[in-house]
C-alpha cells in the first residue's frame, strides 16, 4: 500500500472510529485531517467532493469515496471506503451483541440519551465547517444563509433548495456577481 493510500486509510479507520453521528457529523474532522493536517486537498477540492457526494444518489458517506479517488485514484477510493465501512461495521457488530438483551440497563439508557444532542452538535458544525470553506463571496454567504433558514422554516426536500441555488447561482454568475473557480 503506498504511503498516501495508507494515511487516507488510517485517517479514515482511526477517526470513523471514534465517530458519533455517522459521516456528516465528522465532515469537521475529516476537513481538518485531509485539507489543514496533511494538506492532500484544497478546500474548494474537499468541498466538491462533499457537495458532489450529497447531490448523487446512494449513502451520504459517499464523500470519503470521492475524497479518496480525488487524492489517490482508485486505491485511494477503495482505501477510503473500506477504512469508513470495515472497521466501524465490525464495533457497531459487537456493541450491538453486547447490548442485546440490556435496553433497561439504567446507564445504558443515559448514554443512548445524551447522544442526541451531542450528534445535533457535530451536524451543525459540520454545515459551519462546509460552509465557511465553501462560501467566498457575498452571494455564497447569502445561499447558504437562505438554504438553512428554508429549511428551518418550512421543512420541504432540500431538491427544492438545491435547485433554486443551483439557478441563483447561474443568474448571479451571469450578472458578474458571483466568479466560479
Amino acid at each position: 500500500m503506498s504511503g498516501v493510500v495508507w494515511v487516507l486509510f488510517s485517517t479514515f479507520s482511526t477517526v470513523a472510529l471514534f465517530a458519533i453521528g455517522g459521516p456528516s457529523a465528522l465532515i469537521p474532522e475529516f476537513h481538518r485531517q485531509i485539507v489543514t493536517n496533511l494538506h492532500l486537498m484544497t478546500d474548494e477540492g474537499f468541498i466538491h467532493s462533499v457537495v458532489l457526494s450529497q447531490l448523487a444518489p446512494g449513502p451520504n458517506m459517499l464523500f470519503i469515496s470521492f475524497i479518496g479517488w480525488q487524492v489517490a485514484g482508485l486505491a485511494g477510493l477503495l482505501a477510503s471506503t473500506i477504512a469508513i465501512l470495515g472497521p466501524t461495521s465490525v464495533l457497531a457488530f459487537v456493541a450491538g451483541r453486547f447490548l442485546e438483551g440490556r435496553k433497561d440497563v439504567t446507564w445504558i439508557k443515559a448514554v443512548k440519551t445524551s447522544l442526541s444532542p451531542i450528534v445535533v452538535g457535530l451536524t451543525v458544525s459540520s454545515g459551519l465547517v462546509t460552509a465557511r470553506a465553501a462560501d467566498h463571496d457575498v452571494v455564497g454567504i447569502a445561499l447558504t444563509i437562505g438554504a438553512a433558514a428554508f429549511m428551518v422554516a418550512y421543512k420541504r426536500n432540500p431538491l427544492w433548495v438545491i435547485a433554486a441555488g443551483a439557478a441563483i447561482g447561474i443568474l448571479a454568475y451571469r450578472l458578474g456577481w458571483m466568479a466560479v473557480g
